[in-house]
């Protein structure tokens, strides 16, 4: 593999752990990664890239990187501040954005909210976060309570053995290869003496108790002055998580692909991918 080098990043408190990959005086480009993912899920783009330096992080609460206190919940929009203070301790003015899923969401939320720092935005098999209709929003924040009270006292089951973590991965709601399950347990998971455990924090798991409503998740993406790429998988979650905003793009191209929700995990798509992002240098 080309220049990959692993690093840390002191924010608000936290360490936050990243990887750099390509040429360090390439056109800089941070990746953002899924929900329970982490910065690994953008080695195989990486191998293809030409001079492009793309920074990889775990988000908070992910992989290598430090956890929120006990008492604070996960919320989306807070990702967005840790990105604003990760640009600014990188010295990162005016960057491209690459982001998965969640990551994606992460993306164009600060696309949004401060257009004036990304030139680029490549949103893959994700575009906007979940959000709660306005009229509902009463009765399911009551339902997260619940069920949040019902997680708080549950513990992560160990796995006995490295295979059967690696199996879950491969078989999880959005199944990955081999290969690609490998190189994200390098950075997430841990092996303690009761066995194999997540490195992910286990509130990510909890519900929100409050989310954006889709005006408010409108209003963002309409801000958005970058040229954006959205990139849809055969069979992903374009439905749900990607069609109903892309009107509201001041510019946007939108590619289709042959793959699943996690296609940037896979060599044939995740090469197309870097060719394209290649194109910015």
């Amino acid at each position: 593999m080309p220049h990959k080098v692993s690093f840390e990043i002191r924010i608000s408190g936290y360490t936050v752990a990243a990887i750099e990959y390509g040429d360090p005086n390439g056109t800089p480009m941070v990746a953002l990664h899924g929900w329970l993912d982490n910065a690994a899920s953008f080695d195989g783009l990486a191998q293809h890239l030409k001079g492009i330096r793309l920074i990889a992080i775990d988000l908070i609460g992910h992989g290598r990187s430090d956890h929120r206190p006990e008492v604070m919940p996960y919320y989306i929009w807070d990702n967005v501040n840790d990105l604003h203070a990760i640009l600014d301790a990188l010295s990162l003015n005016k960057v491209g954005l690459i982001g998965h899923s969640m990551g994606a969401s992460i993306a164009m939320l600060f696309a949004g909210a401060f257009p004036e720092r990304v030139d680029r935005l490549m949103l893959i098999e994700g575009l906007a976060p979940l959000f709660y209709e306005e009229e509902q929003l009463p009765q399911l924040f009551a339902d997260a309570v619940i069920k949040r009270s019902k997680m708080v006292s549950k513990t992560l089951r160990p796995y006995s053995n490295y295979e059967d973590a690696i199996q879950a991965r491969m078989n999880g709601r959005w199944p990955v290869s081999r290969e690609a399950a490998e190189a994200l347990l390098e950075r997430g998971i841990s092996k303690t003496e009761k066995g194999y455990i997540w490195s992910n924090d286990p509130k990510l798991m909890m519900p929100s108790l409050v989310r954006f409503s889709f005006s408010q998740i409108s209003s963002f993406v309409k801000s958005v002055r970058s040229e954006a790429i959205v990139i849809r998988g055969s069979n992903g979650a374009a439905d749900s998580i990607i069609n109903p905003w892309l009107g509201d793009f001041y510019h946007v191209e939108v590619i289709d692909m042959e793959g699943g929700h996690h296609l940037h995990l896979e060599p044939k798509p995740a090469a197309l991918l870097a060719e394209r992002i290649n194109q910015w240098a």
